[in-house]
C-alpha cells in the first residue's frame, strides 16, 4: 500500500465520496414519486378506478345456516377482594341450524360448566385488562366439552356486568 492511501508518515487519508449515498437518495424519490403519479393517473390498475367500480361493503349473497341459542342470565358472587360483588353474564351460542336442538336440550350441563368456571375465577382474572376476551375462550372450550366438537360456531357474550 502507498503511504497516501495508508495516512502514514504524515500523509493524506483520502475520503470516501458521498455521491453515492446522495445519488441513492435521490433516485429513491425519483422513484417514489414516478410510482405515485402512475398510480394515481391510472397507468397501473392499483387502487384507482378499477378498486372503486367493486363494493366494498357488499353484503353476502346468502346468509350462513345458523342458529343463535339464548343463555339465561347467570349472576355470580364474585371472590373477596373483589372492587365489585357481582358478575353479571348472558350470551348467545352460535350454532349451525341442524344442531339448535342437541344445543338447547344440553343447555342446563352448558350452565353447569358456566357457572363452575366463573365461580372458580380469582378477582384479577375477572377484573384485569383483556378479561371478556379470555372469559370468552375458556367459556366457549367448556361449551364445546358438553356439546362436542363441530356442533358450536361461538359464544357470543351480550352482558357481562360487574357491580
Amino acid at each position: 500500500m502507498t503511504e497516501a492511501a495508508t495516512g502514514e508518515n504524515g500523509g493524506e487519508v483520502k475520503k470516501a465520496s458521498k455521491l453515492g449515498p446522495i445519488l441513492g437518495l435521490v433516485l429513491c424519490l425519483l422513484g417514489g414519486g414516478l410510482g405515485f403519479f402512475a398510480v394515481s393517473n391510472g397507468f397501473v390498475p392499483i387502487g384507482g378506478e378499477a378498486a372503486q367500480k367493486t363494493e366494498p361493503h357488499a353484503a353476502p349473497s346468502a346468509l350462513p345456516d345458523v342458529a343463535f341459542v339464548d343463555i339465561p342470565t347467570l349472576i355470580v358472587t364474585l371472590p373477596p377482594g373483589a372492587q365489585n360483588g357481582h358478575l353479571r353474564f348472558s350470551g348467545q351460542i352460535e350454532v349451525p341450524s341442524e344442531y339448535r336442538g342437541d344445543v338447547e336440550f344440553l343447555l342446563p350441563r352448558i350452565q353447569d360448566a358456566m357457572n363452575g368456571y366463573l365461580r372458580a375465577l380469582s378477582a384479577e382474572d375477572i377484573e384485569g385488562p383483556g378479561a371478556l376476551f379470555r372469559i370468552r375462550l375458556h367459556l366457549f372450550r367448556r361449551i364445546v366439552t358438553v356439546v362436542g366438537l363441530g356442533k358450536v360456531n361461538g359464544l357470543l357474550v351480550t352482558e357481562f356486568i360487574l357491580n
